[in-house]
């Protein structure tokens, strides 16, 4: 048999490109299928409009609750699948930026005209625009002053007599939407949402400029950090203000990588006054910068780009008319009101409660349970000062990355979205190919029921705390916690497990079996 000739091998690669091209396609549709069944089931169990009275614009024929729960799971689960299906396609390097673009047009545009999912922040968003379109300072007073009404109703009663916990920027924004959006409640959630979508487009623009600068793969990174079901519902079907955050910090920390020190650490510095956490990324930025160079010039190099951050954080925070109050501990201790057994620190606390009763010692939950989320909060800093120490040459990406993590799990509340803050970074480094990662980003927010209430309730805290001992152990044995701070990439690494196991889980899919 001859050896194939120049026309053979161009024949080959058209019917491997067109098999690959179709392959796409069945995942993308299959993924469109998911999310409309999770949109439409959702106008029925997702944080629709209260009362009961009120309806999304659309919505399903009333029927038995349970079937409409197995309906938005069963969603949920085709839309996994076909997400993973599209990550084997990633890691086969045949997912481009435009097919990106066209899946996330595809599986978010439903998820944008859809009712909120998994959480009600957005209509405290909207209760914290109102009470600055009226003229009262959203950090002194929350959305009760509202009165009663479907608004007031749909907000977590937990979140109706609490004021702002966000950055100035932040409420500004949501003061020019109530403007904007009139009075009806499904129209200021969409306006709500589209402002979100500023994120969503930063994040896809820098994503994959970002894996390039650092020699990883763009398709990946997008798969994982905005295309993965913990993106989509936490950034466009909940809407989250952590989209606006992560797209600056995002932008902010590719330009820094690029070489453009100002902008960078300006856009990085703005985010902040989104939500403070991305203050983290001015800070390690800087310490990169002094860490390499000559000694002589780094002070000199970092007047500029460090002045240019302060001048940029204090401006917008001036700029507001808000003041500083956003910076007090009124406003900082608001996220650590609710305590939720998804919360490592929360599920720990409770456990040891529970040991300390069962020797006899009389203790209160709630002083243990404060006990213990202090001493996470120390472990935690502890830790992020290790890897400022530890900081090496073109590590920070992935080290900014893992401090967001660090702030999150050691943090006294944890609702899953709060993961993309630095999943979507370490997306775009060696670590893409994590399959731990991959598991967050399809499973985590399953941890939160469709209309935003905890799912771990009970004895959960029982599994959440054996699985929190069990990573740091695993961490810990044989020196595991330096593949996770400082590992290299490897450019001899092919797809890698994952991309086996996805290639197994889409197997089994087409044949009509499952992926254990």
């Amino acid at each position: 048999m001859g050896t194939p000739t120049i026309v053979d091998r161009v024949q080959i690669d058209r019917l491997t490109e067109g098999r690959s091209a179709r392959s796409m396609n069945v995942w993308i549709a299959l993924g469109v299928i998911g999310v409309l069944g999770m949109v439409c089931t959702g106008t029925r169990i997702g944080s629709v409009p209260e009362p009961a009275g009120q309806h999304w614009w659309f919505t399903i024929p009333s029927g038995r609750a349970p079937l409409t729960s197995i309906g938005f799971y069963v969603s949920v689960a085709v839309l996994v699948v076909a997400w993973l299906g599209v990550g084997r396609e990633a890691f086969a390097g045949r997912l481009t930026t435009r097919r990106a673009w066209v899946i996330l047009a595809l599986w978010g545009l439903p998820f944008f005209l859809g009712p909120p999912l998994f959480s009600r922040d957005l209509y405290s968003y909207i209760g914290q625009g109102m009470i600055a379109h009226r003229g009262l300072d959203p950090y002194t007073v929350g959305p009760d002053v509202l009165g009663p009404g479907p608004l007031l109703s749909s907000i977590a009663s937990v979140w109706r007599a609490t004021s702002s916990p966000y950055g100035p920027l932040f409420v500004v924004s949501t003061r020019g939407v109530a403007l904007l959006a009139g009075s009806s409640l499904v129209v200021e959630v969409l306006a709500f949402r589209a402002l979100e979508l500023v994120g969503v487009v930063l994040i896809m623009v820098s994503l994959p400029r970002l894996a390039r600068h650092l020699g990883t793969s763009p398709g990946i990174a997008l798969w994982l950090g905005a295309l993965s079901p913990l993106a989509l519902f936490g950034f466009i079907a909940s809407g989250h203000n952590d989209t606006l955050m992560v797209g600056l910090l995002l932008a902010g920390v590719t330009l820094w990588v690029e070489g453009r020190l100002l902008p960078g650490l300006a856009l990085c510095a703005v985010a902040a006054t989104i939500k403070l956490p991305a203050a983290a990324a001015v800070v390690f930025l800087v310490l990169d910068h002094l860490a390499s160079g000559p000694p002589s010039r780094r002070g000199k190099e970092m007047v500029v780009p460090v002045g240019g951050a302060i001048v940029a954080f204090v401006g917008v925070t001036l700029a507001c008319g808000y003041g500083w109050g956003w910076l007090g501990p009124g406003a900082l201790h608001v996220p650590t009101e609710l305590r939720v057994l998804s919360t490592p620190s929360v599920a720990l606390g409770t456990s040891f409660f529970h040991l300390l009763r069962v020797v006899g010692l009389p203790v209160a939950q709630s002083a243990v349970v404060t006990v213990t989320q202090a001493v996470c909060e120390v472990a935690a800093v502890a830790a992020m000062i290790w890897l400022a120490a530890t900081l090496r040459r073109n590590e920070v990406v992935r080290s900014i990355g893992l401090v967001l993590i660090l702030i999150v799990v050691g943090s006294p509340t944890v609702w899953p979205w709060y993961l993309l803050w630095g999943l979507v970074l370490l997306a775009a480094t060696n670590a893409q190919r994590s399959r731990f990662l991959a598991a967050v980003a399809g499973l985590a927010m399953l941890v939160v029921g469709p209309s935003g209430s905890p799912r771990l309730n009970g004895a959960w805290y029982v599994p959440v705390s054996l699985a929190v001992i069990a990573g740091v152990v695993w961490l810990v044995h044989d020196g595991h916690w330096r593949q996770v701070v400082g590992s290299r990439p490897d450019p001899t690494d092919r797809p890698s497990r994952l991309s086996a196991s996805l290639s197994d889980t889409a197997r089994l899919s087409r044949a009509g079996g499952t992926a254990r």
